[in-house]
């Protein structure tokens, strides 16, 4: 066993495991057979040693049920620990754990001196798109009003990025190095996959739409993370930024990110959302002057379309006009 899955079941064992972490992990664990259980006997093992050292009145029946879980489980863990080169200590006994915790517990939990952290930030503006090609050959596309932060080593160990609006994400396959996109309290961790994030301030949810592969999506809500939601392709996860509630459907994920290709999709937006898309996409400023026109709702596709061309359907479907000086749009009622 990897010493780094070892150390996030101890972590699990304890309820002390941070979100990201409990995605590595059940992605780990989710992966075969083989992984579920070392999952489940390395966890028994602590679970016992924790009896153990929590009780010390009944140290005598502790280690026989020590002693019976590594009799029972002998010819397993031998098998599995020549196949993956399992770390000594672990191969020896399961009570040999109890020995080890309190040092492991001193090696985890002494003070670590404070690392700086350098990070790349890459701004994409209004109106554009830009392609980022990450130092692991993942491309990253940005929409507009768009940026993406991410450390300088990012090709060592964990692959995290932050998010600030759009993107979509062709992540390239790494087994022990998972990919992980940030955005506030929602982390999205995959090995190799492609989707679509977005995640606008302005917006009032945040959508993450799968292409292709699967992803695992852990919402923290009210300080504490939800169970992890996995995705497949043409699954999207809609999670209100407020509340933390998340809603899954079925799409068509080409859609949700037909936008690298300029084009443009609605599916029963109100037009206050309409207005901040078609603002990123010409950089031009919106005003709408009525509050029913803002929540009005509207279904539309645009291909490759002038600014005037979109709002020209938009007035119709909406039965409003608007006028266009300069680089502001208003719209208004008949």
């Amino acid at each position: 066993m990897d010493e780094h899955y070892y150390k996030l079941i101890e972590d699990y064992s304890k309820k002390t495991i941070r979100s990201e972490d409990l995605t590595d992990l059940l992605i780990w664990v989710d992966s075969n057979q083989q992984n579920q259980q070392l999952f489940r006997e390395t966890l028994q093992a602590f679970e016992t040693a924790d009896q153990f050292l929590n009780k010390p009145a009944n140290q005598h029946k502790s280690w026989a049920a020590i002693q019976q879980h590594t009799a029972k489980n002998t010819s397993v863990q031998a098998a599995v620990i020549s196949k993956l080169n399992y770390r000594r200590y672990i191969s020896i006994a399961a009570a040999i754990v109890i020995l080890m915790l309190p040092v492991i517990y001193f090696n985890v939990n002494r003070s670590k001196p404070v690392v700086s952290i350098a990070y790349h930030q890459i701004y994409n503006p209004k109106g554009q798109k830009r392609l980022v090609t990450m130092p692991d050959g993942s491309n990253i596309y940005l929409n507009g009003d768009s940026k993406i932060r991410y450390a300088q080593n990012f090709n060592t160990g964990k692959r995290i990025v932050y998010l600030e609006g759009e993107a979509f994400f062709d992540v390239q396959h790494r087994d022990k190095q998972p990919f992980v996109v940030y955005i506030g309290k929602v982390s999205t961790t995959v090995l190799g996959t492609s989707f679509n994030i977005n995640a606008y301030t302005s917006a009032k949810t945040i959508s993450i739409t799968v292409q292709t592969g699967k992803v695992g999506v852990i919402v923290k809500n009210k300080g504490k993370a939800d169970p992890v939601k996995f995705l497949l392709p043409n699954e999207q996860l809609n999670i209100i930024k407020e509340s933390g509630v998340a809603t899954r459907e079925v799409v068509n994920a080409v859609d949700f990110d037909s936008w690298r290709e300029y084009k443009l999709f609605f599916y029963d937006k109100p037009l206050s959302e309409i207005a901040d898309v078609i603002a990123r996409e010409y950089d031009v400023e919106v005003e709408i002057k009525s509050k029913s026109l803002k929540a009005m709702k509207l279904t539309a596709k645009f291909n490759k379309s002038a600014v005037n061309q979109v709002m020209e359907v938009i007035a119709k479907l909406s039965g409003s006009k608007y006028k266009i000086y300069e680089n502001k749009v208003i719209i208004y009622e008949q």
